[in-house]
């Protein structure tokens, strides 16, 4: 495969129209990619070691190489996206999802932007990254099992919602200390309508959970979580938390993308973080 059609069987696979600003290519050097490194994390020395090892692509997921000045925008364009799917008035949704979008734009200002790309031409590897097609990948999956726990037990409880993540490989495989927590609520606390909380650039804020719990939203299922909206949301005391795990959930979208490269004859090794 090339790293253009590595990069369309992405665009497929998520159905998208446009590659959001945080993922694509970092480094392409135009070769065929036969060999690809894979990890939720990786860098410079990841780069280096690729190189060593006869690896063709780096592929990771967190998006470093991918600095884009329009990543703010990303962010409250997704998160007013979400609030509305919540049930949050669009006019409130605006106001929740921009709040801080000054500040994050002008964090990338001083950002270098070109290291992981620069080390790729110089090591002649190619390089790509997908940051949130995974996240939308390993909600889509989250929110499917969740509709149908819903549908067959209107009553469920948040143990019924644990039991329901763990019938996934990832989360069955997440590291001790890493599986799917509940963080505020207790196991035998109802449901009520399950939101599955995983693309966006970034974790909303308390204030955009408290919206949505608001809006009608039991339990929201997430990535992580902050002390300050652990705080906010015990003391809103409406919804439950469960943080259902960092490297098990993006694990759960970036290999779906990597299943879908391997179909097509590439040989994918994965290491940092993947599950």
């Amino acid at each position: 495969m090339t790293v253009k059609e590595m990069y369309d069987v992405v665009m497929e696979l998520v159905g998208l129209e446009a590659m959001p600003e945080d993922s694509g290519i970092v480094y392409d050097n135009g070769k065929d990619v036969k060999r690809v490194l894979a990890g939720i994390d990786m860098d410079t020395t990841m780069l280096m070691l690729a190189k060593q090892l006869g690896f063709d692509c780096v592929a990771q997921h967190h998006p470093a190489g991918i600095i884009n000045p329009n990543g703010s925008e990303l962010f409250a364009r997704d998160h007013m996206k979400k609030l509305m799917e919540c049930g949050v008035p669009i006019n409130e949704a605006q106001k929740l999802a921009y709040a801080n979008h000054a500040k994050r734009k002008q964090g990338m200002h001083s950002r270098n932007r070109t290291q992981m790309m620069d080390v790729a031409r110089l090591l002649d590897i190619s390089d790509v990254a997908f940051h949130t097609p995974a996240d939308m990948l390993a909600e889509r999956t989250c929110q499917e099992k969740m509709n149908a726990l819903m549908e067959r037990n209107p009553r469920c409880t948040v143990q019924d919602v644990i039991d329901e993540l763990l019938t996934m490989r990832e989360y069955q495989e997440a590291m001790e200390g890493q599986k799917p927590e509940v963080w505020v609520g207790s196991k035998d606390s109802f449901a009520g309508r399950i939101y599955v909380e995983m693309y966006g650039v970034g974790a909303p804020s308390i204030e955009e959970y408290i919206a949505c719990s608001n809006a009608g939203v039991g339990t929201f299922i997430t990535m992580h979580a902050t002390p300050e909206v652990i705080k906010g949301m015990r003391e809103h005391n409406k919804s439950n938390l469960i943080v259902a795990g960092h490297m098990a959930s993006d694990s759960l979208g970036f290999n779906q993308i990597l299943d879908a490269w391997e179909k097509k004859g590439v040989e994918i090794v994965r290491i940092s973080g993947i599950v």
